[in-house]
């Protein structure tokens, strides 16, 4: 059979070889998920006519079941991808109660030619994947914004409606099913699809930060979010009815699980200005908690017999993780694992399970060393101390693991590649010969907390969808109503504002973390950086606005590095084991910056912004430096005893000039100085709302600067003349339930 012709489109600036399923503009790749690659496919195949939305969900989700919103995102995308505005339609027209339409001018190109004139017309094509390559390529997968779209499978188009939601950013409250190829005890790959299940909604709030779930399955219990603060509640399943457990208090949840029997619900609780995390348990329909002392666990897990419980822990001075077993009511412990850094032990979340019938105890171990970092499932025999892995793949944003009740496999809340947001996952146990995985989740929504009933039959989790937006205002106007200058599904902090009134923020369109610039009303935005590998964790300019500096994990480690504005050119300042939090000293001549990032012991360095040899300035456990505005001082957290404060040095470091109390409400700490250099403002969260408070140094009380009702705070900068640009985030979180129907 001859081979088939290629499928090579040119429209407008662009090309698409849809057998590679690839999209050049202007000669370069425009980096596109797979499932938006398809559908652009799809929509240019279809010679101008309207295609349905039951037709392109068919073409691109073949085989899967999908909710119409899903398509919707990915629409969004793709018209962004080619530069369309709010409002245009020059490449896809949507056809109300129909479905969408490629409007462009198509034209069937013999070769992969790309557009632009004559300048651009030698251009090779790329040799082809081969079978090898590719599963090379899915068993070593790439750095976040290289990923490789998987051969097309050119499904053809049919009316099949899809029965499971993807519930995204707009998704609403309704009821819809998804069909898991699963069997909780066969899992070798060959294995048939057996069990059916349900999705459902158990709260629709939006405002759930955790869930735990009775082993029978017949009630659940969620930290709800409330104007306050955060409260615990328990719901039966089916029903409506919920009483809840604790009323609001100003702290976070960072871990939650039933006691064998029901009877007792522990939690982990964290308040911001306090160096541990505090064990409690309370009566499940309610009472007084119990503080558990001599355990300080953010993660945690019960034994089958609720004596005992395993919980991580750390010394950040020798860069050691462990894993300990402590009885509930009495001095017993004993450690029975650890880990040294790189390689470390996750302490928070749901990141330990205790098998109910093997005694064997599930941890998750990650590798900060690797050029990408990624987690491993590692399960340790209670009996001898042995280790053996329980899964050979590797893992990213593990957030949580839980055991199935006969010891045959476990469920895993993760991602499976760096930039994959973290879905639902069943493994099988032992993991050797069968290695079977199974996807119970496949959507644009974040999943994090699991629980699962003893009989398997009901799975509890919560559905993250989360919207982020950039507002500008100013410190002396009305703040409770600032403008909205940009939004997108992904992440938009951190951010520095330029002498020039541009303000710089990290972003992941297109699937890897990038830096970009636009003007401060919005508009001529524009990208920076290809392949930053940029950290969430802090950002900041010189004060000529030519150089940024932010921490990256290009090197392998999270290290900061230094980029020209102009230009784009890179130089790497640092090369520790872990550095971030720049603050640029308004002299342009220092980067101060917080060594130690994740378990280790934070110190406060700095180094020349031009290059050069780091410097000690605090040597106490200490975190997320800021330099005045006029540059004399430096501000930074530091940990006493057992809580965090705020201390005021030199700017070359030397004796504390002013030690002050950290206010309540602040969980991130994250503070800048005021342009007078006569305060300090800092977030506050209460009940997963973020505000902007101010601290004057002359020790007068806290005052409130903004009012919001919503979102959370995630960064803001703030120039010399008062103005002001907030990254602010909304997140929908609700408990979802996976029931089987069969």
């Amino acid at each position: 059979m001859p081979p088939s012709p290629p499928r090579i489109y040119r429209f407008d600036r662009f090309v698409l070889d849809a057998g590679r399923r690839q999209l050049l503009g202007e000669g370069q790749r425009v980096p596109l998920q797979p499932k938006t690659v398809d559908l652009l496919v799809a929509l240019v195949e279809s010679g101008g006519q309207v295609v349905s939305k039951d037709d392109l969900l068919q073409a691109v989700w073949s085989g899967q079941a999908v909710e119409e919103s899903n398509l919707t995102v990915h629409v969004s995308i793709l018209r962004k991808a080619l530069g369309e505005q709010p409002g245009e339609h020059r490449f896809i027209a949507t056809e109300s109660g129909r479905g969408y339409r490629f409007v462009a001018n198509v034209i069937l190109a013999p070769t992969l030619e790309p557009t632009g004139g004559p300048e651009n017309r030698n251009c090779s094509r790329p040799p082809p994947v081969s079978s090898a390559e590719w599963e090379d390529a899915q068993s070593h997968p790439p750095p976040p914004g290289d990923e490789i779209a998987p051969p097309s499978t050119n499904a053809p188009l049919s009316s099949a409606r899809r029965l499971t939601a993807v519930v995204t950013l707009a998704a609403s409250a309704a009821l819809i099913l998804v069909y898991a190829t699963v069997d909780f005890r066969s899992f070798a790959p060959t294995s048939p699809p057996v069990r059916e299940f349900k999705l459902s909604r158990l709260t629709n709030n939006g405002k759930v930060s955790a869930v735990a779930l009775t082993s029978d399955g017949r009630y659940a219990a969620y930290v709800l979010g409330e104007g306050n603060g955060n409260s615990l509640w328990m719901q039966q399943i089916g029903t409506a009815t919920a009483i809840r457990v604790l009323a609001p208090m100003r702290g976070e949840v960072w871990g939650l699980r039933f006691s064998p029997d029901g009877t007792y619900l522990y939690y982990t609780w964290f308040a911001g200005d306090r160096a541990d995390v505090d064990l409690f348990r309370v009566p499940s329909l309610g009472g007084i908690p119990e503080q558990i002392p001599n355990i300080s666990a953010p993660g945690f897990a019960l034994s089958p017999d609720g004596t005992r419980i395993a919980h991580t822990n750390s010394h950040s001075a020798e860069g050691k993780t462990y894993l300990q077993v402590t009885d509930i009511d009495g001095p017993g412990r004993r450690q029975v694992a650890e880990r040294q850094q790189p390689r470390n032990f996750e302490i928070r979340g749901q990141v330990i399970s205790w098998s109910r019938s093997t005694d064997i105890l599930a941890a998750v171990v990650t590798d900060y060393a690797a050029d990408v970092p990624y987690s491993s499932l590692v399960g340790v025999t209670l009996a001898d101390g042995s280790e053996q892995l329980l899964s050979p793949r590797r893992w990213y944003n593990v957030s949580s693991i839980e055991w199935m009740n006969d010891g045959t496999g476990l469920l895993v809340v993760a991602g499976d590649a760096p930039s994959a947001p973290p879905q639902v996952w069943a493994l099988s146990y032992p993991p050797y010969p069968r290695g079977g995985v199974r996807r119970l989740t496949d959507d644009l929504s974040r999943y994090g907390w699991v629980g699962i009933a003893s009989d398997g039959q009901t799975i509890a989790t919560v559905q993250t969808n989360r919207g982020s937006s950039l507002w500008a205002g100013h410190t002396d106007r009305h703040l409770e109503a600032p403008r909205e200058i940009a939004s997108e599904t992904g992440p938009l902090s951190p951010l520095v504002s330029l002498v020039n009134g541009s303000v710089v923020f990290r972003s992941e369109t297109g699937g890897s973390s990038n830096l970009w610039a636009m003007a401060a009303n919005g508009g001529r935005r524009r990208q920076l950086t290809t392949d930053a590998r940029a950290s969430y964790q802090g950002m900041c300019a010189s004060p000529d606005g030519a150089h940024v500096v932010f921490s990256s994990w290009r090197a392998g480690k999270q290290n900061l590095w230094r980029l020209a504005v102009e230009g784009g050119a890179l130089m790497q300042l640092t090369s520790g084991d872990g550095e971030a939090y720049p603050s640029c000293s308004p002299d342009g001549r220092w980067v101060a910056y917080q060594s130690g990032v994740g378990i280790g012991r934070p110190t406060i360095w700095r180094v020349p912004l031009g290059g050069g040899v780091p410097e000690p300035l605090v040597d106490t456990f200490s975190s997320k430096p800021a330099f005045s505005s006029d540059g004399s001082r430096l501000a930074y957290f530091y940990l006493t005893g057992e809580r965090w404060r705020i201390g005021i040095v030199p700017t070359a470091g030397g004796r504390l000039l002013q030690d002050i109390d950290v206010p309540s409400g602040v969980t991130e700490r994250l503070m800048r100085w005021s342009p007078d250099d006569r305060g300090l403002y800092y977030v506050s969260v209460v009940g997963n709302v973020g505000n902007l408070w101010i601290l004057p140094l002359d020790g007068a009380p806290p005052r409130r600067v903004t009012r919001f009702l919503s979102h959370r705070l995630e960064d803001f900068v703030l120039d010399q003349h008062g103005a002001l640009v907030l990254a602010r985030s909304t997140e929908a979180r609700d408990v979802v339930l996976l029931q089987s129907v069969r």
